[in-house]
């Protein structure tokens, strides 16, 4: 049995065409290739959504993918463009966007968000999503739509979108569709559960190893001059500083949250508060406990860790910053 099989083919080619006549969202139709995927999983099937701006109309191609190449299944129904001329009008590699008149160059871009790209947090942020989208593909997620309807409702209250006036132009702000929107609620959902598939039972077992990253630390903190070590002492030495106008005060955050520097704090230490230089000394720490409160973030903690070994298993290469400024992603 080879990539090629006829009734792979076949079969290809009628989802294709129910997809593209459909003009089904690319999460419906990760989910109507999974049979496929099953019955032929040699092929290393994927399927690809594009929406042709210059008719509105909908393609959709399967992609069969062997060691030696990939074959395109495609679809286009009369009177939509055949998939050869789709996109035909192409941008230069080179362009990032047009504003009015004026297109943004990526090397511009770069050069402007050069203090993110140097942050690798950034960097493990966006190959996070590439890892988490290629898992969903070969693992769809089942969604019920009051599930999706509870989900889109509760971004909407989240971003203040409580009318429909209010949503389209939050949308045409982004450059979304409605379509857009909705494909965007399934995949939170669906990161979800992919989140608490990965996280299971392993919560309480990993708690107990990084219990103290979970403590609570207890910050004084005063952005002129510094503070005694003392928990008595530099809480009255910040009682006094706002007593006298002086910005400081006392902040809580979880250990794994704060800055490595106040985390690791035996003494006074150089940090930053909302963006303010200060002093700061811990206090107190408090013990954590596995609340209500603490489990969502040792939930995440685990996901991270799973995330963490997926990249360092991967090849990532990265075409528009040099080699060593992203190498730590891995």
């Amino acid at each position: 049995m080879t990539t090629l099989e006829p009734a792979l083919l076949d079969e290809a080619l009628a989802l294709v065409r129910e997809l593209t006549t459909g003009r089904a969202s690319l999460l419906d139709a990760r989910h109507r290739l999974a049979p496929l995927r099953e019955r032929w999983p040699q092929a290393d099937l994927a399927v690809v959504r594009d929406e042709e701006t210059s008719d509105g109309s909908v393609s959709f191609d399967v992609l069969l993918r062997e060691p030696a190449g990939t074959v395109s299944v495609a679809y286009s129904p009369t009177p939509a463009l055949p998939w050869p001329l789709r996109g035909a009008i192409r941008h230069s590699d080179h362009h990032l966007a047009r504003v009015g008149t004026r297109t943004l160059w990526v090397g511009e871009a770069l050069t402007a968000l050069d203090f993110l790209w140097y942050d690798h947090d950034v960097l493990t942020r966006l190959v996070d999503t590439c890892l988490i989208a290629a898992e969903l593909e070969l693992h769809p997620v089942e969604m019920p739509d009051d599930e999706l309807q509870a989900a889109a409702d509760a971004y909407r209250r989240a971003k203040g979108l409580l009318d429909p006036a209010s949503t389209a132009r939050w949308l045409a702000g982004r450059g979304l569709s409605a379509e857009d929107f909705a494909d965007l609620v399934a995949d939170t959902v669906a990161v979800g559960r992919l989140r608490a598939h990965v996280v299971g039972d392993r919560v309480p077992a990993w708690f107990a190893r990084h219990r103290s990253s979970f403590d609570t630390l207890v910050v004084a903190w005063t952005a002129e001059g510094t503070l005694p070590t003392g928990r008595e002492a530099a809480l009255a030495a910040v009682a006094a500083a706002v007593r006298d106008g002086r910005a400081a005060g006392v902040l809580r955050t979880v250990a794994a949250a704060a800055a490595p520097e106040v985390r690791d704090a035996t003494g006074p230490v150089s940090t930053v508060v909302a963006g303010t230089p200060v002093t700061a000394v811990v206090v107190a720490r408090e013990p954590a406990e596995l609340d209500t409160a603490t489990r969502p973030l040792v939930e995440q903690a685990v996901f991270d860790e799973w995330l963490a070994g997926r990249r360092a298993a991967t090849d990532i290469e990265w075409f528009w910053l040099p080699r060593d400024r992203t190498a730590p992603t891995r």
